[in-house]
């Protein structure tokens, strides 16, 4: 088909000069000039409909790899767990292996009615898209065979263009990409959608629609990434926007067009203001790397929300295709302004694994929760209690996405406040996670490591003799004390002050480079236990 194409096109330059010679007339002449208009429209509209075959072809065979995967998937998945897909598309159980110690099956046969639905929505993805596919391509089909490319009769057969005509008629080939589930579908919900789709439908879908791609847990880090890049640009426009109302706010307020009292409130709006934007143009700034950066050193943006504090997700290498994959949550105080501090840390035990170990890594800096503002406002549980449910679908998505056969080691980070949000998480919702590490805990909302839902043995606290917050156990137990039965990751004790002993900065220098928690961290990250 392509040849053929090709060939017609060439004819464009010959069309061009079929015209009736210079002072010949009459009906002979009128007959020759219809008979070339016709030759021409009828190429004009032959070209047309091959191009829109060739596309519709073409992005059929491409839509039909992304169906093929989607197949594959789920057939592995049922494979895995010891299910089978029959032929019209039943979810067969074939039964648990049958070792399962005594206490255990309740837990297994729970998990595998969550893996039984997770394959029923893959089954019933696939298929809606197929049928999607279908119709689609049935529609092009439609519009060549009813004539329906381009109206070849309006054109200047004077100024003919073959390959116009076939751009023209190439448009009506194409193929739309189904919508993704509506917002609030669940990770697994998310996959299997995502599962359907090819490479080439997926990088589209970030591009038109990045509002859409951007933040779903689920979807692959490399299509995110793409779509909160674009989403980025958009959160930058907004808030200078709102720079530029404030301004004039301020200016109205100083020359008394409204209440000039309110000029102290609007300054201290624009400080904060011209803080996110200064944040959101070093977070730009960081994310921009060569475009050969390996994939276990790239920066991926998998969430960007410039309202209220802002927030941002940026992993430090492909949780898509590391072995290891760590969630860094920072604590009080953090927002958009300052979130390079985070991504520092990020960085730093990022570099912290790859010294344990010759497998890839991705460190995620994660701030898509409310962190509390100030000490006093982190005497609260609210803020940990908010961070439960986006937690909980970010590591879902985590194990969603994870390409290969063997699922990733993933590791639940928490610094101060952050290790509450993740500790209240991981009680409530049971975190798709294989070790937590409470770096400088007040408590994470449980008296025993048990209650995390890890053994005792995947679970660590770091926490520096002079850190003042880690003796706190505000909320429950602090994860270093004896009784709580997690493992401690060694640390230097810190800076101090005199008398007290205690001092602030002990609770922010565990990752000094000097300091041995930092390579503790980065050992448990590893999948390793610390020296």
């Amino acid at each position: 088909m392509n040849e053929a194409y090709n060939k017609i096109i060439a004819c464009g330059d010959d069309l061009r000069d079929i015209n009736t010679p210079d002072g010949w007339s009459g009906d002979a002449a009128g007959a020759a000039a219809n008979a070339a208009n016709g030759i021409i429209d009828g190429l004009e509209e032959y070209s047309a409909e091959i191009a829109a075959m060739r596309r519709g072809m073409a992005a059929t065979g491409d839509a039909i790899t992304g169906i093929q995967h989607g197949v594959t998937e789920a057939e592995s998945l049922a494979a895995t767990h010891h299910f089978r897909i029959g032929d019209e598309g039943a979810i067969i159980d074939e039964g648990p292996p049958p070792d399962i110690p005594d206490g255990q099956r309740e837990a297994v046969a729970a998990e595998r009615r969550t893996v039984a639905a997770e394959l029923r929505e893959r089954v019933t993805q696939v298929l809606k898209s197929a049928g999607d596919l279908d119709n689609d391509f049935c529609a092009v089909l439609d519009r060549i065979l009813a004539d329906n490319t381009i109206d070849a009769t309006a054109n200047d057969n004077q100024q003919t263009s073959l390959a116009a005509a076939g751009n023209a008629g190439a448009v009506h080939g194409g193929l739309s990409i189904p919508p993704p589930p509506p917002a609030g579908a669940t990770a697994a919900q998310n996959a299997a959608y995502w599962a359907t789709l090819s490479e080439g439908q997926r990088t589209q879908l970030a591009m038109d629609l990045p509002e859409l791609v951007g933040p779903r847990d689920g979807f692959s880090a490399k299509q995110r990434d793409i779509a909160n890049r674009r989403l980025m640009e958009r959160e930058r426009t907004e808030l200078q926007n709102e720079r530029n109302r404030l301004l004039d706010g301020i200016d109205a307020a100083e020359r008394g067009t409204i209440d000039p009292t309110d000029t102290p409130r609007l300054k201290e709006k624009l400080g904060d203001l011209d803080n996110k934007i200064r944040g959101l143009d070093n977070l730009a700034g960081r994310l921009e790397q060569p475009p050969d950066t390996p994939e276990d050193q790239k920066y991926y943006l998998l969430d960007i929300d410039g309202s209220h504090d802002g927030r941002a997700i940026v992993a430090h290498g492909n949780p898509d295709t590391a072995q290891n994959v760590a969630t860094f949550v920072p604590g009080t105080g953090t927002d958009l302004a300052n979130f390079g501090s985070t991504l520092d840390r990020a960085d730093v035990m990022h570099r912290a694994a790859d010294k344990a170990t010759s497998e890839s890594n991705s460190v995620i800096a994660w701030l898509d929760y409310d962190a509390p503002d100030s000490i006093p406002d982190a005497a609260f549980s609210s803020f940990a209690e908010g961070a439960r449910q986006p937690l909980d679908g970010f590591q879902d998505g985590l194990r969603e996405s994870h390409q290969g056969d063997t699922p990733s080691h993933n590791t639940i980070i928490g610094h101060s406040y952050g290790s509450t949000a993740a500790g209240f998480a991981a009680r409530d919702q049971q975190l798709a996670m294989d070790d937590f590490i409470a770096i400088g805990s007040p408590g994470v909302g449980v008296d025993d490591a048990t209650g995390l839902h890890l053994p005792p043995d995947r679970v660590w606290a770091v926490a520096a003799e002079n850190d003042p917050v880690a003796d706190l156990g505000h909320f429950g137990t602090a994860p270093d004390d004896p009784s709580f039965g997690a493992n401690t990751i060694f640390s230097a004790p810190g800076s101090s002050w005199p008398i007290v002993g205690y001092s602030p900065e002990a609770h922010s220098q565990y990752w000094d480079p000097r300091n041995p928690s930092l390579a503790g961290i980065g050992q448990v990250i590893a999948g390793k236990q610390p020296h």
